[in-house]
């Protein structure tokens, strides 16, 4: 089987109205990556950008050079973080706009819906809502019609001839009957239907009528049983617990294996690394592990568990504020190529 690797690509590498508005202006996620500190002895940050430095993507010039090394590692196809929230309202979709303008750019593309309420987490905040997700007939229309030029594309990707499409958050009556028209129109205007792909942790309604796969969406639902973690958890509840929760390479890939095993019907994903603390602080989750080794050692464990998947994911290619980067990067002096980690990706094809 050729077997395919999609990365998740975060937009927010340009300054926003939106963000300017909530977070300060300039905002973009090099912010909290300019605050990344050491926050514990054995703490691998904070991480620099090596060879692509900090871009702006709403610039050609950086777009064009960030897209072609997506291509350089050799992965088929870039998944955008997608924030349509209804009532006419889209965010950080200058990436993807530009992307589909510019027909020099190669690599394939398609979208994963982040539909869900934006808060003030970042600062500790989980009650107020910045950003509320919204659902109407209207809004999936108009939805299917900012769509219907990125399905257009030749490099749009497909599952099986069917447009893919990943929703986040299958929660409700109201997001399944939004996919549902969105699959209604698309059939209409293409008679080709949706593939949905949908993280198995978030599904709560019954699917009947349309075509989907349920996929891997670490990384809590790997730390999240270990019992170090829980551990941990129960002493930063009661402010016992100064610093980080730290996973181990160790305890994290055994994690790994162990949900392959109980669920060999997924779409695996990979996590090149995991460490929010340029954004949460001492509130963060940190899975201790150099990300080349991480991955290397992630993709072995695929080989010898023999899954059988078209797709394999990778979680992601440069949300560099949770320390989860397929890019080149610098960690005390030392420069650190995530691509080594993927060198045993064609064993899989």
């Amino acid at each position: 089987m050729d077997t395919k690797f999609y990365a998740y690509f975060l937009p927010q590498f340009y300054p926003t109205p939106e963000n300017d508005a909530h977070w300060g202006k300039g905002f973009t996620e090099w912010t909290n990556i300019n605050k990344a500190k050491k926050l514990f002895k054995e703490h691998k940050q904070p991480l620099k950008p090596k060879d692509l430095g900090q871009y702006d993507l709403s610039e050609k010039r950086d777009l064009e050079k960030v897209i072609k090394y997506s291509q350089k590692i050799n992965l088929d196809g870039l998944i955008y973080w997608h924030y349509w929230f209804g009532n006419d309202f889209i965010t950080l979709e200058k990436v993807p706009k530009n992307h589909l303008k510019n027909k020099t750019i190669t690599q394939n593309f398609c979208f994963a819906w982040a539909n869900g309420d934006w808060k003030k987490s970042w600062k500790g905040d989980d009650k107020t809502v910045i950003f509320k997700q919204t659902y109407s007939e209207q809004s999936a229309l108009d939805h299917f019609e900012y769509l219907k030029p990125f399905f257009k594309d030749n490099r749009y990707l497909k599952f099986e001839g069917k447009f893919l499409f990943q929703v986040n958050n299958v929660i409700n009556k109201e997001v399944l009957r939004h996919m549902q028209i969105l699959n209604k129109q698309s059939v209409q205007h293409f008679g080709v239907p949706i593939h949905f792909l949908i993280p198995k942790c978030p599904l709560r309604v019954k699917i009947n009528d349309l075509d989907y796969s349920l996929t891997s969406y670490p990384p809590g639902e790997i730390y999240s049983p270990l019992v170090s973690y829980k551990v941990q958890r129960v002493l930063k509840i009661l402010k016992l617990l100064k610093r980080p929760i730290v996973i181990s390479e160790k305890g994290y890939l055994k994690s790994f294996k162990k949900f392959l095993s109980k669920n060999p019907e997924l779409i695996p994903c990979i996590l090149p690394g995991w460490d929010n603390t340029p954004r949460y602080g001492k509130n963060g989750v940190v899975v201790n592990a150099h990300i080349p080794t991480l991955i290397e050692k992630q993709v072995t464990t695929l080989l010898k568990s023999k899954i059988d998947s078209p797709i394999i994911l990778v979680k992601a290619f440069n949300e560099w504020a949770e320390g989860n980067i397929l890019e080149p990067y610098q960690l005390n002096g030392k420069s650190f190529y995530p691509k080594e980690g993927l060198r045993m990706k064609k064993q899989i094809h």
